[in-house]
């Protein structure tokens, strides 16, 4: 029988149980792709999903992700903001279910259907540390593989924003056999700095040790190819006209980073100024995931396995060779 709740997502699964034909939390853990306590926990209306649990609940029911979000927004809302929640959710059931062209509707309902409809197509934004904490929660739910691009990869220096706890929940993923590729762009102005070499390095090695499928390229050589020219044309659209940060999960879920912020932290001494992320967007969308996912760079002959520093810095000696040759 339904669970008794104030909350309404255990509604969502109890649709999923009976359209399935599941039967036990075990089957509902395996369809939602979450541990078995976590799958109980929703089912009893005891855990609000995340976002990534919410699209996947609405696809597979074939709803609008944009519904199932804000149910999970308004059970996690305060008692006094659930009203507002309620109104927005109203909205939406506008959106799905009034028609394209309808004979007659009020102008200011069609107005509000208009607006949803393009929100659906749009991606939702997550600022300072909800979006540190919605990445860390895309990772805990992936359940097979992440590609990934860091052009702004100092954020994994030691000192950086996302060193060890984002790092850990990439080797706890990989322990759960996901599989990680992440590959880090080095530009020819960072190979003139040693210690940029040296941090780059670190990185490097932190990744291959937490099992991470590591791999780098060099700016200059990977800008002449049509794949990256491509990446980087669709992720301007986005209003991304510098360094790109992104990573694909599962090819279900897509995160790229819109904006950093500088810090200085310190406690003693001299500060040290920190990048810390600002802005993050999040989409679910088939056309995004298909134009912004980084997972072709991968088949690029430009685009190598790291396996030591050796290895890197002999490849690094012939990238300055071809570079010096290309000047004259």
């Amino acid at each position: 029988m339904p669970v008794e709740t104030k909350n309404e997502i255990p509604k969502f699964i109890e649709q999923i149980k009976k359209k399935y034909g599941i039967t036990n939390d075990y089957a509902l853990a395996k369809k939602l792709k979450v541990s078995q306590p976590e799958a109980n926990w929703f089912r009893r209306g005891k855990k609000i999903p995340n976002t990534t649990i919410c699209i996947r609940i609405a696809n597979l029911l074939e709803k609008n992700p944009v519904e199932l979000l804000i149910v999970a927004q308004k059970d996690r809302a305060a008692p006094e903001e659930k009203s507002h929640w309620a109104m927005a959710l109203s909205a939406v059931d506008v959106m799905i279910n009034v028609p394209e062209h309808p004979r007659y509707i009020p102008r200011k309902v069609e107005v509000i259907g208009q607006e949803l409809r393009q929100l659906e197509s749009q991606m939702l934004s997550y600022e300072g540390t909800i979006a540190y904490n919605e990445t860390a929660q895309v990772m805990k739910t992936t359940e097979k593989s992440v590609d990934s691009i860091m052009e702004r990869w100092e954020v994994w220096k030691r000192e950086g924003s996302l060193f060890p706890n984002f790092l850990l929940a990439n080797q706890a993923a990989v322990q759960r056999k996901v599989k990680i590729r992440r590959v880090f762009i080095l530009s020819q102005s960072q190979i003139k700095d040693e210690s940029q070499i040296i941090n780059f390095l670190q990185i490097l090695n932190d990744q291959r040790r937490a099992g991470i499928s590591a791999f780098y390229g060099f700016r200059e050589e990977l800008g002449a190819t049509l794949i990256f020219q491509r990446l980087v044309a669709e992720f301007k659209k986005h209003g991304i006209t510098d360094k790109i940060n992104a990573a694909i999960f599962d090819d279900e879920i897509l995160i790229f980073s819109r904006s950093y912020t500088n810090q200085l932290l310190g406690v003693n001494g001299v500060p040290s100024p920190i990048t810390m992320l600002d802005q993050l967007d999040i989409t679910w969308n088939p056309d995004q995931l298909r134009d912004l996912s980084p997972s072709a760079l991968f088949e690029t002959r430009y685009i190598y396995d790291y396996r030591g520093e050796r290895t890197f810095y002999t490849q690094l000696s012939k990238f300055k060779r071809a570079h010096s040759r290309g000047k004259k």
